[in-house]
């Protein structure tokens, strides 16, 4: 079976969460994640265009809280003072934009809505465990 048209709104949802994931591959053959870290990243990553997930799908994929989820994944991509400058600008662009991406409440956002895109003139907001 083909694969689902893409949509225009799509593509650049689509088109940040390839590079990120991208950046995120970086970050681990330069051993610059935690170790057993990517898979939080990765999540945050793909879920981001939506709003990121919710309480319930957080809680199946790795047992906590959506809070303890995004305070784990912060601290995951907190820069480290051992990495070097091109990964520590790359895990504090990545922190800012999944920041912004995960909504305080993605239980809100209709079903129907397009993934919105993550953008990417973040302000110094880090992943708040507020939501």
């Amino acid at each position: 079976m083909p694969a689902p048209e893409q949509t225009n709104a799509d593509a650049p949802a689509t088109s940040w969460v390839r590079t990120a994931l991208q950046q995120c591959a970086v970050l681990e053959t330069a051993r610059s994640l935690v170790p057993g870290t990517k898979a939080l990243i990765v999540f945050a990553i793909r879920w981001a265009p939506f709003g990121g997930a919710s309480a319930e799908e957080v809680f199946l994929n790795f047992g906590v809280t959506r809070n303890q989820f995004l305070r784990i994944t912060a601290e995951a991509l907190s820069p480290r003072r051992t990495d070097d400058p091109r990964m520590y600008q790359l895990k504090k662009h990545l922190l800012m934009t999944l920041a912004q991406a995960w909504r305080k409440d993605p239980e809100n956002v209709p079903a129907e809505s397009s993934p919105s895109v993550v953008q990417r003139d973040a302000s110094s907001a880090a992943l708040s465990p507020s939501g």
